[in-house]
């Protein structure tokens, strides 16, 4: 759209007296002032343009309720964006905004601001006036800190900071007792302020990718919380508080240092999803086997020596992965895990299958490549449900004659093994 096509599309919006107009992916780059006349319009659309600003004209429009200029080339914002005072959805996400205006703070009747992938590298302290937000999404900028301010957004319930530079967290975080929902992925984070605790009503917590050594112990007092990710830190222990938190549904601490849990992890019985890859864990505690509910447990690429009873007694687990450990034989007991669907021992050193493996008649993938597999019980052909069963680079000399029917399905991977003919 040219801007002779654009002044009369405004023209006639103004004439109509128009509440909605939508200028989005017309390959603008530039508002011409006019825009100031439509001061009936409730909602303005200029996403996916080529704007690199917004004229001071812009505050004219004060019954808008809801502007979108994302997928821009905004390099700032007209202090007038502050006379738009029933505005109540702001959307700037992907452009190159490097601060927000202090007038953004006179939007007091804001519930929705989306301003993620820009270049800021702060916010004003004014965005604490904003007191009706309850969605504040600052994803993917360059923020190395929040003001305390933050902490004035009495009904903030979701809170998108993930991927900026965040260093630290003020202790006014805790103020926002409202908070469902707190996304803090891929920061620099080394530490989590304890006021954490008092965000009773969080229910999905994040914290993947940042540097944590430890968790406050404050933790435990999130009682609402469902959802706890803290995967790709480098947390060599979890606080026993963590058993404080029996509403949890999903644990993800992939890629840390843990050497050990705390026994009071046994206390998570609502606990559906267990993940626990990439540590240095030796054993489980005691306490695992009331974990009764567990669906997933991930245990990749430790350092486990057995297979324990407590975790051949979770007879819920549909999909457990213990590849890439220090295995050399599995239980009996083992066959006691009847609902699992997937299961991988790939990786390790085990020399030896117990018969009893035959009973997982719900069993679909079976991955035991790399180990060191001799010979495998015939009670293997019981296993009516399996699709795949990888057995490569093993030292297998033969099958037992009750397996042909999986061969000839060609679901097994043989390759890697000193196979006779």
């Amino acid at each position: 759209m040219n801007q002779g096509e654009l002044s009369a599309v405004l023209g006639k919006a103004r004439n109509d007296g128009s509440d909605t107009l939508d200028l989005s992916r017309e390959d603008l780059e530039a508002i011409p002032p006019e825009i100031g006349d439509l001061v009936n319009l409730v909602e303005l659309d200029l996403s996916n343009n080529r704007l690199t600003e917004l004229p001071p004209e812009i505050g004219n429009l004060t019954n808008l309720t809801r502007l979108s200029v994302r997928n821009n080339q905004l390099t700032n914002l007209p202090p007038e964006i502050g006379s738009i005072v029933n505005l109540k959805g702001l959307f700037l996400q992907v452009n190159q905004l490097t601060r927000l205006p202090p007038e953004i703070g006179r939007l007091t009747n804001l519930s929705r601001l989306n301003s993620s992938n820009n270049l800021l590298i702060s916010l004003p302290a004014e965005i604490g006036k904003l007191t009706n937000l309850t969605w504040l999404y600052m994803a993917d900028n360059a923020l190395t800190e929040l003001p305390s301010e933050i902490g004035n957004l009495a009904a903030l319930a979701d809170c998108y900071l993930q991927g900026n530079s965040l260093a630290s967290l003020p202790a006014e975080i805790g103020n926002l007792i409202g908070l469902t929902e707190l996304q803090l992925d891929g920061n620099d984070l080394a530490a989590v302020p304890p006021e954490i605790g008092r965000l009773t009503h969080l229910k999905v917590l994040y914290l993947r990718e940042n540097n944590l050594t430890a968790l406050p112990v404050e933790i435990g007092a999130l009682a609402g919380l469902s959802w706890l990710y803290l995967g790709g830190n480098g947390l060599t222990s979890l606080p026993p508080e963590i058993g404080d938190l029996t509403g949890l549904s999903g644990l993800y601490v992939e890629s840390n240092r843990l050497t050990e849990l705390p026994s009071q992890i046994g206390n998570l019985k609502n606990l559906i999803w267990l993940y626990l890859e990439g540590n240095q864990l030796i054993s489980l505690p005691f306490g695992v086997e009331n974990l009764a509910n567990l669906i997933q447990l991930n245990l990749r690429s430790n350092s486990l020596t057995e297979l324990s009873d407590e975790i051949c007694s979770l007879n819920a687990l549909v999909f457990l992965d213990i590849a890439f450990n220090k295995l050399t034989s599995l239980p009996p007991e083992i066959g006691k895990l009847t609902a699992l669907n997937e299961l991988h021992l790939n990786d390790n050193q085990i020399t030896s299958l117990p018969s009893e493996i035959g009973e997982l008649g719900e069993l679909i993938d079976l991955f035991l490549s790399n180990n060191r597999l001799t010979r495998v019980p015939a009670t293997m052909s019981r296993m009516k449900s399996l699709e795949r069963l990888f057995l490569s680079d093993n030292l297998l000399t033969a099958l037992p004659p009750e397996l042909d029917d999986l061969v000839d399905k060609d679901i097994v991977l043989l390759d890697g093994n000193p196979l006779s003919a």
